[in-house]
Formats: C-alpha cells, structure tokens, sequence
C-alpha cells in the first residue's frame, strides 16, 4: 500500500486496470482480477482502509448476519455467524481482507476527475500522480452524501439538527426529546440507542419496507441468499 505525492507536472502513469474504492466491491474485484493476472491498481480517499463503515455512528451494527461479510477467497470463519457485527469490526474484517489478497491499494488517493482519453482509455486526475488506464471499476458505494429535505431550512435555529452521516453517540446532542425522520435501519437502530440512553423518542415513520427478522428459523438474509443462488425470478413488485 503506497502514497504518492502530488507532482504538478508529472507525466500519466499507466496502469491496465484502475479500481476506485477499496470497500468490499472494490477489494473483491481485485480478488478477481489477480485471480485473471491482470494488473491493475486500488484507489482509495480514506488513509485507512476499512470502507465507508468507518464513516458510521461509534455503536452502529450491521444488520445483514455475519456469514453474508464473507468475499471471495474469504469466508467468514467467525464464531457467531448469525451475530452482527459492530462497526469497527467489520471496517477491521475489510482491512484484512485487503492484506489477506495482498490488494495493491494506494491509500489517501482521490480521484478528481475520470474522463474518457483521446486514444483508447481513460484518464484520472487524482490527489496523487494522473493515471492513464485502459478499463476503470468505480466501486465508491451508494449513500456518500447525506440527503437533507430542503424543509430543513426553515426550522428554527433553535432546533439542533443532524445527519445520521454526523452523529456519533448520544452525549454530542444538546439535551431534551429526538424527532428521528425515517425508519429505514439507521432510524431505527438510532433510536433504539438513544433510547436506551434515557432520551424521549419520537420515530417519524417513512416508505421504508418492512421484512421479518427470521422465517422458519432462519435469518430473512438467509432466505434472500438462496434465492439469487437459485436464480429465482424477481419478487411481484420488484423492478
């Protein structure tokens, strides 16, 4: 893992293969393309590795089971496979995924700017040296960017406001009740957090979709897992 200083007039360095984001997506297609011997370099903003689960509240968990962390060429070996884990742990399992593959990553390294080349390929600007490449991954993830209603404007500046991608723990918010908007699995696992810190919660319940926690004594995931390992068709409502 390297980190590069920027030189202003540095030529294109060439690297076949660029992947950009060095999360799950991004570390497993390194698997694959070492598995195909292609060469190819990871890119990634963060100085450390571990995925955007490093930019989540101190006690959030996951709620996919543990058994669904496993990667290629890296099954989940853990003893609590239907636990969930805490943040810092499954930030700790991506990092060693990435020594564990030996992933060529070049931590603390943006990408500016992508755009197609004149020949055959691409050009990336980064925080680093410019890349020329012949294919690029992106593999940055969904959710990088908090969406705040525009109605959050005109509330008075009175009333505290922050974005589950801010929050941390229960002791950086002023004192008194919790409005929670959304009800997806942010807002409820906040909500159960603040809670149980002894704050007075109200939940305002969105368009979330509901499922249950385990049908015929499996977790749901496992049931979904099955599915897209059977091919099975899409379920009536699905695009």
């Amino acid at each position: 893992m390297h980190n590069r200083p920027m030189t202003e007039a540095a030529r294109p360095r060439s690297v076949e293969t660029v992947v950009i984001g060095a999360g799950q997506a991004g570390l497993a297609m390194s698997w694959h393309l070492r598995q195909a011997g292609r060469e190819h370099v990871v890119l990634e903003r963060r100085e450390t590795l571990g995925g955007g689960w490093q930019d989540r509240w101190d006690e959030f968990c996951l709620v996919t089971p543990n058994w669904s962390t496993s990667m290629p060429g890296y099954p989940y070996d853990g003893d609590d496979p239907d636990g969930f884990m805490p943040r810092d742990a499954i930030a700790g399992r991506i990092a060693g995924y990435a020594a564990a593959i030996g992933a060529p990553v070049e931590l603390g390294t943006s990408v500016d700017r992508l755009s197609a080349a004149d020949h055959s390929g691409f050009l990336l600007e980064t925080s680093a040296v410019p890349l020329a490449a012949r294919q690029v991954v992106v593999a940055t993830g969904p959710f990088q960017r908090p969406k705040v209603p525009p109605l959050a404007a005109a509330l008075p500046s009175r009333i505290f406001q922050i974005h589950s991608h801010d929050y941390r723990n229960p002791a950086a918010l002023p004192p008194g009740a919790v409005l929670i908007v959304g009800s997806g699995q942010s807002g409820v696992q906040l909500a159960e957090e603040l809670q149980a810190a002894g704050r007075r919660i109200y939940l305002s319940v969105g368009s979330a979709g509901r499922v249950p926690r385990r049908y015929r004594g499996r977790d749901i995931f496992w049931w979904l897992a099955q599915l897209c390992r059977h091919d099975a068709p899409p379920l009536a409502g699905d695009a």
